[in-house]
């Protein structure tokens, strides 16, 4: 909607520039509904991508302390039965059988 300094805008035109600042904003609507349908589904998607994340995280860390308890046990019980023999016979002379 232009006018020029010779003449004033007339109510035909000021009617047309109506017009298409409503079908500018209802363009801008539909485009902005449909941002916010991607925005939605965008974040459902990222909802799913971090409940796999997190599993993934709780399974590493249960695997971490699996492997922790086994490297502790295994040293603990090689310390233990290096000493088996002298433990054994302890034992029986605590016992009486030796």
């Amino acid at each position: 909607m232009t006018s020029t300094p010779d003449r004033e805008p007339t109510l035909q035109d000021l009617a047309n520039g109506l017009k298409q600042l409503i079908s500018d904003q209802q363009s801008t609507n539909e485009r902005l509904r449909a941002l916010t349908k991607d925005l939605e589904i965008s974040n459902s998607r990222m909802d799913k991508w971090e409940k796999r994340f997190f599993q993934l995280s709780r399974d590493n860390l249960i695997i971490a302390r699996t492997v922790i308890i086994a490297a502790a046990s295994v040293v603990i019980l090689g310390s233990v039965l290096d000493k088996a023999e002298v433990l054994i016979l302890g034992l029986a002379r605590l016992l009486g059988k030796a």
